[in-house]
C-alpha cells in the first residue's frame, strides 16, 4: 500500500462520514463540533468545560465557542463549580436530554452502516490500532516526527 493512498482512505472517511453526520444533524440545526459535544455530554454530564477540550482534542476557544450555540439553542447550560470557582461544569437542559436517543441513533446509523460487512473481530483490531494511532498523533509534537524545526 503506498502512503499516499494510506492517507487518502482516512482523509475520505473523515470527510464523508462528517458530510454526513451533518447532513443528518441538519433538522436538529447542530453543526459537526455541536453534534460531537453533545455525544460526549451525554456521558460526561456535569464534566468541566477543561475536560471538554481534552476529550473532543480541540482547544479551549473552540469548546467555548461552541457551547455558546449549544446554549442560546437551550441544549445546554454552564454553572460554576462550587468547591472551585475556575472550574465551569456542564450539564443538558431538559431540550438537551430529550435528544439524546435521537442523536445516539444517528451515530450508531452511520458506524453500524461502515461495518455491516466486515467481521466483528476484525472491527475490533482496526479500532484499535485506529485508537493507538490517534492517541500517538494527539501526544505528538512536531519535533517527535519531523525531528527539530530549522
Amino acid at each position: 500500500m503506498e502512503l499516499y493512498d494510506f492517507a487518502n482512505y482516512f482523509s475520505v472517511i473523515r470527510r464523508r462520514s462528517q458530510a454526513l453526520l451533518v447532513e443528518a444533524c441538519s433538522e436538529y440545526k447542530l453543526n459537526y463540533s455541536e453534534f460531537a459535544l453533545l455525544l460526549k455530554l451525554y456521558d460526561m454530564e456535569g464534566c468541566s468545560q477543561d475536560a471538554m477540550v481534552v476529550v473532543l482534542s480541540i482547544d479551549k476557544a473552540a469548546v467555548t465557542r461552541i457551547l455558546k450555540s449549544l446554549e442560546e439553542m437551550d441544549l445546554v447550560y454552564r454553572r460554576i463549580d462550587t468547591e472551585d470557582r475556575r472550574i465551569k461544569r456542564i450539564f443538558l437542559t431538559d431540550s438537551g436530554k430529550s435528544m439524546e436517543e435521537k442523536i445516539r441513533n444517528i451515530l450508531t446509523k452511520m458506524v453500524t452502516f461502515v461495518v455491516e460487512d466486515i467481521p466483528k473481530d476484525k472491527v475490533v483490531e482496526v479500532m484499535g490500532m485506529i485508537h493507538d494511532a490517534s492517541q500517538k498523533l494527539v501526544n505528538a509534537e512536531y519535533e517527535d516526527i519531523y525531528g527539530p524545526r530549522r
